[in-house]
C-alpha cells in the first residue's frame, strides 16, 4: 500500500485527524488574533508591542496594546492606562497607569509592579492614546525582530508555515494537492507576518500596567493602590499622600474633601516612599512641616491621626497635632492632640500644655525603618498608640481645648507659652486625619494593605 509524506507526517486515522484539528485551531487563533490587533488600525488607532516583562506573568512580553488616540480637548481619567511620551525620554514611549492629578496640572503615572511612581510628572500635552484592548501574544514575532532574537523568529515562521501546511488538509478523501496546499500555508504565513509587523507601530512600550480581568480587556473602574482603598473605605477628612516632587509647594487631598496642604520650611519631597506594594514617594523633613489644609477647622472631640514615618533621630521632635497657629512662630499657641517622638525613640501621645495624662510606647522606633502609626482618642480621651498594624500603648490622655485651627505634621508647639518644639528629623508619608475614631481592626486592615 502507497503511504504519502503527509500520510507519515499527520499519522494514521485519528491521530492524524487530530493533529489536523490542532493545526487549524492554531491557524484560526492566530488569524483572529492579527485580525483583532490589526482591525482598528483601519480607525486611526495606534498599536503597541509590550516589550516590557515587569508584569509577568499576567502581562507577558509580546501582547500588543490597542489605544485611542487622545485630542487636546481630551480629559485625562485617574485610574486609566495610557500611552504617553517617556518626560525623561521623549524617544520612548511608556504605557502605565495614571495614578494622580496633581495641584499643578500634570499628573502621575506609574506601572502597577513598580514599587514607586514614575519620578517625572507627566504633561497632559505627553498623552498620546488611551489603551482600551489587549492582544494577547500576537506581537511576539516583532518583539523578536526588534530584539534580533532570531532564532526564535526562524523557529516560529517553520512552524507556523508547517502548520499551516498540515491544517489545509482535508479529511476526506479529496485532497487538494500539495503544491496549492503549500502556496495557500506559506501565502497565510506571510500575510500574517506582515499584517503582525504593521501592527506593530514604530515604537515599543515598556508596560506596567494590571490587567484586573482574565481576558482581553481592561477592568476600567476607578482604581486605587490597596492601601488608599483601605483609607478611603474609612472616609477621611483628609487623605495627604506626599507624593509630590521637589520644590512643589502644596501637597494635594486625595480624599476628595480638596484640603489641599501646603509644605513650609525645609522639606525635600521624591524620596522613596514608605509602603513596599503602593507606589509612592515621600517627604524627607529636616526642619519644616506640612499644614494640612488652606483654612481653620473646628477641634475635634474624636479623632485618629495616620502617617508613616522613619527616623534614626536621637532627639525630642514633634509628629503630628494641632493648633491654632499655621506660621514658625508658635509663642503662645494654644495646641494640643499631638504625637512626639521621644529622644530614646519612644513614641508619647497626652504630652501638652498644663496637661498630665500621656501614654508612652514601651519601645522605640527610631531604628532607620519604616513604620505604620495610628493614634485614636475618643471623646471621652480614651487613647490607643498603634504601631505596624498593633495596638502598643493606651490609656485616659490629658485634656483638650475647644476651638479652630490646623492639623501639622512634623512642626508645632506643644501650646500656650511653650514655644518651639523640635521638628521630626526624617521622612513622611501617606498622612491621613479622621474626625472619628479608628478601630483596631481597621487599622490593622491599612496595615495589611501596605
Amino acid at each position: 500500500m502507497h503511504t504519502s509524506a503527509d500520510d507519515v507526517a499527520a499519522g494514521p486515522g485519528w491521530a492524524r485527524l487530530l493533529v489536523v484539528l490542532l493545526t487549524r485551531a492554531y491557524r484560526a487563533m492566530l488569524l483572529t488574533l492579527t485580525v483583532i490587533a490589526a482591525a482598528p488600525l483601519v480607525a486611526g488607532w495606534g498599536s503597541y508591542v509590550v516589550s516590557s516583562a515587569s508584569m509577568k506573568p499576567s502581562i507577558a512580553v509580546g501582547d500588543v496594546v490597542l489605544a485611542r488616540p487622545t485630542t487636546d480637548e481630551h480629559k485625562v481619567h485617574v485610574g486609566r492606562v495610557y500611552v504617553f511620551e517617556d518626560p525623561e525620554r521623549p524617544e520612548r514611549l511608556l504605557v502605565h497607569r495614571v495614578v494622580e492629578r496633581r495641584d499643578d496640572g500634570d499628573y502621575t503615572t506609574a506601572g502597577d509592579a513598580n514599587d514607586v511612581t514614575d519620578l517625572a510628572p507627566l504633561g497632559s500635552s505627553g498623552v498620546r492614546a488611551q489603551a482600551i484592548l489587549l492582544v494577547p501574544l500576537v506581537g511576539l514575532p516583532v518583539h523578536w525582530a526588534r530584539t534580533g532574537d532570531w532564532w526564535r523568529l526562524l523557529t516560529w515562521l517553520v512552524a507556523s508555515v508547517a502548520a499551516f501546511v498540515i491544517a489545509a488538509r482535508r479529511l476526506d478523501h479529496e485532497r487538494p494537492s500539495r503544491r496549492r496546499r503549500t502556496r495557500v500555508a506559506v501565502a497565510t504565513a506571510v500575510a500574517v507576518g506582515a499584517v503582525s509587523a504593521g501592527t506593530a507601530g514604530t515604537a515599543g512600550a515598556a508596560f506596567t500596567a494590571r490587567t484586573k480581568v482574565s481576558g482581553n480587556e481592561w477592568a476600567v473602574a476607578r482604581w486605587v493602590q490597596p492601601y488608599v482603598g483601605e483609607v478611603l473605605t474609612d472616609k477621611p477628612f483628609g487623605f495627604w499622600l506626599l507624593d509630590e516632587p521637589r520644590g512643589t509647594a502644596y501637597a494635594a487631598d486625595r480624599s476628595g474633601n480638596n484640603r489641599t496642604g501646603e509644605y513650609l520650611g525645609s522639606l525635600v519631597g521624591g524620596v522613596a516612599g514608605g509602603l513596599p506594594n503602593n507606589p509612592g514617594t515621600a517627604v524627607d523633613n529636616t526642619s519644616g512641616r506640612v499644614v494640612l489644609g488652606p483654612q481653620p477647622v473646628p477641634a475635634p472631640s474624636a479623632y485618629s491621626i495616620e502617617l508613616w514615618f522613619r527616623t534614626t533621630s536621637r532627639s525630642d521632635s514633634y509628629l503630628a497635632g494641632f493648633e491654632n497657629d499655621r506660621d514658625s512662630s508658635w509663642w503662645g499657641a494654644t495646641a494640643d492632640r499631638i504625637v512626639r517622638m521621644e529622644s530614646t525613640g519612644q513614641l508619647t501621645f497626652g504630652a501638652w500644655a498644663a496637661k498630665t495624662g500621656s501614654v508612652t510606647t514601651p519601645r522605640a522606633y527610631n531604628d532607620g525603618a519604616w513604620h505604620h502609626l495610628v493614634v485614636t482618642s475618643t471623646a471621652a480621651r480614651a487613647s490607643v498608640v498603634h504601631v505596624d498594624g498593633m495596638p502598643v500603648a493606651s490609656g485616659t490622655t490629658s485634656s483638650v481645648d475647644a476651638y479652630t485651627g490646623y492639623w501639622r505634621v512634623g512642626q508645632g508647639s506643644t501650646g500656650f507659652f511653650h514655644g518651639l518644639t523640635a521638628s521630626f528629623e526624617g521622612d513622611i508619608d501617606n498622612v491621613a486625619i479622621y474626625h472619628s475614631t479608628l478601630s483596631s481592626a481597621r487599622v490593622a486592615a491599612h496595615w495589611a494593605a501596605r
